[in-house]
């Protein structure tokens, strides 16, 4: 199963998505959880975990990543 929880800023999409992942591990299900939105590191906390690196860190950061984007897409 995968499931997206979008909508506009305060709406409560983080606290969702937090309740809906711990009912899941709590039901014997394996979650994968990625917060994409960089201006509010909250979702860890409410998962209860410390905040992971930035995804981008894996591919070498924010500036690597960006670069290899336009790059690919010169007309940009």
């Amino acid at each position: 199963m995968k499931l997206v929880i979008c909508g506009k800023g305060g709406s409560g999409k983080s606290t969702i998505a937090a309740l809906l992942a711990k009912s899941l591990v709590k039901n014997g299900s394996s979650v994968l959880v990625i917060d994409t939105d960089e201006s509010n590191f909250g979702l860890h906390r409410q998962l209860g975990i410390d905040l992971p690196p930035d995804f981008t860190d894996y591919f070498g950061g924010k500036k690597t990543v960006l670069e290899k984007i336009m790059q690919a897409e010169p007309d940009w």
